[in-house]
């Protein structure tokens, strides 16, 4: 045990290895930033919140970034021992890896269902006829709701002609994405 620590001491007492990790590692990193910038690479699961993997190429990456430049940082600045320095690389390395995993799980928390439409929400609403409704048939109406506009098949109730741009009323739900309109007014 003693030898291997000695080892370590003399490995670690010249910066070459920190310097070593330090580049090697901000190297992958602005690789990897480019890569995915320009949409270039196929390592989906990487970036993938839902399913966080402790052993990646970002992980590691960073890690290797970490444990490099504060072990440069432990030595030179503050002049620590090789061996302190290297603990302190050590656990700015791990530190990274946490960081990392709780980015991802802060990130899995911003899921959304996106908008959400509820055709029910349609029920005596105004709406806009923009493709004209056959007396026997189905046309198209365009409704706002919660700020978004919606394309939908509507019916007229007594079955009579309405023109394009005439403002209807939504009376009845037939399906998911059909509606019973009465011009407006009546």
């Amino acid at each position: 045990m003693k030898h291997f620590i000695e080892s370590l001491q003399a490995i670690l007492s010249k910066d070459t290895f920190f310097w070593f990790c330090a580049l090697a590692g901000s190297g992958l990193f602005t690789l990897q930033f480019l890569l995915s910038l320009f949409g270039v690479g196929d390592d989906h699961d990487a970036f993938d919140a839902a399913h966080f993997k402790w052993l990646t190429k970002q992980t590691l990456t960073g890690f290797l970034m970490f444990f490099g430049w504060v072990g440069l940082t432990c030595k030179r600045e503050f002049e620590l021992s090789a061996v302190a320095s290297a603990g302190w690389a050590i656990g700015g390395g791990l530190a990274a890896v946490f960081a990392t995993a709780l980015i991802f799980k802060m990130a899995r928390k911003l899921h959304s269902a996106g908008t959400v439409f509820k055709i029910e929400e349609t029920l005596g609403k105004e709406a806009v006829v923009y493709q004209r409704i056959p007396s026997h048939g189905s046309g198209k109406i365009s409704i706002s709701l919660h700020h978004h506009t919606y394309e939908l098949d509507a019916i007229s109730l007594n079955q009579e002609e309405i023109v394009s741009f005439t403002p209807v009323q939504i009376v009845k739900n037939m399906d998911n994405r059909t509606v019973i309109v009465i011009p407006k007014g009546r």
